[in-house]
């Protein structure tokens, strides 16, 4: 296989375990489904509390206007709430909800479990083998 072909398969395979991983992770319950994004939102809001929205883009990598309509549905489900700010009312603030918090301790029990399970047929050997795998594609990513 030439060096192109390989960075192709590469890319392709990158893209099935993210969606692999992704779908392993999502939380389900309360008939309620929650795409790993929206909870990488709701940890770091968790994480840093009360935060602006332009604030919170510039930590997730993502415009405000994709960051608004996480937070849409989020706040929908009653998982983050906004707030003005009293002293200029362009600032809107956000954090996350009593209910959010009750459902971090859950869904993070239950995705350690399905990501284990997920991981339960590897080998050790091969378990080390896929971390040295991505410290060295992270290491090249840096470069």
């Amino acid at each position: 296989m030439e060096l192109r072909e390989k960075k192709i398969r590469l890319l392709k395979l990158l893209k099935e375990v993210s969606i692999k991983v992704r779908d392993a992770l999502k939380y389900r319950g309360d008939d309620v489904e929650i795409p790993a994004s929206h909870w990488m939102t709701m940890s770091i809001l968790d994480k840093n509390g009360k935060m602006k929205v332009g604030d919170l883009s510039s930590i997730l990598g993502l415009s405000n206007s994709t960051v608004s309509g996480i937070l849409d549905r989020l706040e929908k489900q009653g998982f983050v709430e906004r707030e003005r700010s009293t002293e200029d009312r362009r600032v809107v603030w956000v954090k996350t909800t009593q209910k959010f918090k009750d459902s971090l301790k859950k869904h993070f029990k239950e995705a350690e479990k399905q990501f284990e399970n997920l991981l339960s047929k590897a080998t050790e050997d091969e378990i080390d083998k896929v971390l040295e795998g991505f410290e060295t594609l992270k290491r090249i990513l840096e470069r």
